[in-house]
């Protein structure tokens, strides 16, 4: 895992609240009219395909690496994987993804 701290920039995403999975997260976002919002992403975390899946599975699990992010509240983290969707995680001082989306069109 690499974690980069990234001048601050915007992003269009559209947020799931309290994901019990990305596939929940995805079917959230098909399935009902959640309007997109603009995040200010201040960190990147460079995850390994393992890494990725296991975060995919359980989002709502503490982990130190989410604890770890102190973002106001408009700030997100970016997460990528190669060959994976990227993410878009607010923690709102939480240890967990207690917003996780996806970036709107």
């Amino acid at each position: 895992m690499i974690t980069t701290h990234i001048k601050p920039r915007i992003q269009k995403v559209r947020f799931a609240r309290k994901a019990e999975s990305l596939s929940w997260v995805q079917r959230e976002l098909r399935d009902t009219n959640v309007p997109a919002e603009f995040a200010r992403i201040v960190e990147v975390k460079e995850l390994t395909a393992d890494e990725y899946d296991a975060f995919a599975k359980q989002p709502l699990r503490g982990r130190d690496w989410l604890a770890d992010f102190c973002g106001i509240f408009t700030d997100a983290m970016e997460i990528r994987s190669p060959g994976r969707a990227t993410l878009y995680v607010r923690t709102d001082g939480y240890k967990y993804a207690r917003y996780i989306g996806l970036a709107a069109d």
